[in-house]
């Protein structure tokens, strides 16, 4: 979120008098609208529109793009796994972080890596933790500078992470052989 975008800091911390809807993946509790959501993660339409504020924010950013962006989707969808998620879509979020949080991939780097891995045949169920980050997408949303949604992102990631370390070897398992092949 830009500074000074008070329409989405708003709408993101009014929620007292409002009736409460529950993000069914990260927990997060947004004011009820009447929006729709027929997307795959498992998250409440609360929820997604602040992730697409969210995404908004780092599109309209290229220095905060570079920097996050990739780290921001890995997170989100892994922290919405469950429900219609695809086990595919959780498993290559899942060495997303992996790439960044453990073998200190720069999130720029992160894409061509994931799309060689997407082209396995088959994919692991991992179900998805009981605890959830406290940390959410909310969080980066408020932040009031592209240095705190950077340094947001990246604690949101690492909880997300820590909240999955019972799957931390399958990550690392389907990561492997992830290594580039360097230009001629």
């Amino acid at each position: 979120m830009a500074p000074g975008d008070a329409g989405l800091r708003a709408r993101v911390t009014s929620a007292t008098a409002l009736e409460m809807r529950p993000c069914p993946g990260c927990g997060l509790e947004m004011p009820l609208t009447d929006r729709g959501y027929d997307r795959k993660f498992h998250a409440s339409a609360e929820c997604w529109s602040v992730f697409e504020e969210v995404l908004a924010a780092e599109f309209q950013n290229p220095i905060l793009f570079r920097q996050v962006h990739q780290l921001t989707v890995d997170t989100y969808a892994v922290a919405h796994a469950g429900g219609r998620h695809p086990d595919k879509s959780v498993c290559v979020h899942l060495v997303g972080l992996h790439l960044v949080l453990e073998q200190g991939v720069a999130p720029a780097e992160v894409p061509p890596r994931l799309q060689r891995l997407a082209r396995r045949p088959s994919w692991p169920h991992l179900h998805p933790p009981l605890e959830r980050a406290p940390l959410t997408v909310r969080d980066v949303a408020l932040a009031d500078s592209s240095h705190t949604h950077a340094l947001r992102v990246r604690e949101w990631a690492e909880q997300v992470w820590r909240t999955w370390r019972a799957h931390h070897g399958i990550a690392r398992e389907l990561a492997e052989n992830l290594v580039l092949p360097t230009r001629r």
